[in-house]
């Protein structure tokens, strides 16, 4: 009896004063996702750009339906979805999405109030009217993917907005409250080890700063290097998706930059993780990896099911965040200015925030253009 005695004793010292001790104390920053307050600040100088291609992905966003301060929309009690096909209610929820986040940027650039108005009459139209997901044909679990698509898109788009400004009150804040909490209930459940998982990684992320739940936001840095690790191999290729089509890895790559940059934002560098005997960060290899492909430097991996990776990053975001990680540093390589200069995005992926060659452009992330204040990207 002695003997288990001292032996429960001596593991509760053990475990009380000499294993590290978790701490989740953190003042996380609002807004990030995926810009700083400076940034967005900065965002009314971008139209000065003298940037041939800001300047293109400008007229991009001008004239994208998106950003059509008369394109309708329609809040939906139950959105019904369809897995690996798109449904109506589908299009509608992620469009009304980007437009609430395409008109909180116009705001910023133009400073027009008419955009702030409708991003926010949208934002609050789905809060206070959705109910639920109806998968009406094929995986159920579709839901879960769906909102983990969805969630970093209403949080970013209210992030842009002066949430203390007239026309949002605290009733509102605690509806939208609610109805990305009904959201994250499914997205977390949407974990596995390929561009779901990293997907899901975001939309938590997400969600842990917006509700400042820093238990949430510290399971995400873990799981980023998780997924880093699981889905990614020191050469640059990847495990999960990487023959099926060009388009599914490009999913997980984003994932891991969005997440990178929301953490970024926060303090914790993510782009420069390295595993034991490398000395590159690792996504920086999948980076370097995937620009030979998208530039035809690589052929096309054998047993390639469809598609080509040839110009695939084309119709995809997120690469001027990659840029902005790694072309400065110790880590700076020749792919990183070659993966941009080859990067002439016009319709990116809807899955996803958009218009990064806007808001991470040189002059939102690395100049002296607002108070003489300079953003430093390497933490």
């Amino acid at each position: 009896m002695k003997t288990i005695l001292s032996t429960v004793l001596l593991t509760f010292f053990f475990l009380i004063f000499v294993l590290p001790i978790t701490s989740y104390a953190k003042n996380t920053v609002n807004p990030s996702i995926l810009n700083t307050h400076i940034e967005l600040e900065r965002l009314r100088f971008v139209n000065q750009t003298q940037d041939g291609s800001v300047k293109r992905a400008l007229r991009q966003l001008y004239s994208s339906q998106y950003a059509d301060i008369e394109r309708p929309y329609k809040a939906l009690e139950v959105v019904e979805i369809a897995a690996r096909e798109s449904t109506p209610h589908e299009e509608q929820f992620k469009g009304d999405a980007h437009s609430a986040r395409a008109y909180a940027l116009m705001w910023r650039i133009t400073q027009e109030k008419a955009y702030r108005e409708k991003a926010l009459e949208i934002i609050k139209g789905w809060a206070f009217t959705f109910k639920d997901f109806k998968v009406i044909k094929g995986y159920r679990p579709q839901k879960y993917l769906e909102s983990a698509w969805v969630i970093p898109i209403w949080i970013s788009a209210l992030d842009m907005l002066n949430r203390n400004a007239e026309g949002w009150s605290a009733t509102d804040e605690k509806q939208f409250e609610s109805f990305i909490t009904k959201l994250h209930r499914y997205s977390r459940k949407a974990h596995r080890d390929n561009n779901w998982g990293t997907s899901a990684m975001l939309a938590d992320i997400s969600y842990a700063v917006y509700m400042q739940d820093d238990q949430l936001y510290y399971q995400q840095l873990k799981k980023f290097r998780y997924y880093l690790a699981k889905l990614t191999n020191p050469n640059g290729t990847l495990n999960a998706d990487y023959l099926s089509d060009p388009w599914h890895p490009q999913y997980t790559i984003i994932g891991l930059l969005h997440t990178a940059e929301v953490a970024d934002n926060q303090g914790d560098r993510l782009f420069n993780i390295t595993f034991p005997n490398e000395k590159v960060p690792r996504l920086q290899k999948v980076l370097a990896h995937f620009t030979s492909l998208f530039t035809g430097e690589l052929e096309n991996p054998k047993g390639l099911k469809k598609g080509n990776y040839k110009g695939a990053h084309n119709n995809k975001q997120g690469y001027q965040i990659a840029f902005n990680a790694y072309s400065k540093g110790k880590f700076e390589q020749p792919w990183v200015k070659q993966l941009v200069d080859s990067w002439n995005p016009s319709n990116t992926s809807p899955l996803f925030m958009m218009w990064d060659r806007i808001t991470h452009a040189p002059e939102i992330v690395g100049s002296n253009m607002l108070n003489n204040e300079k953003l430093v990207i390497d933490n």
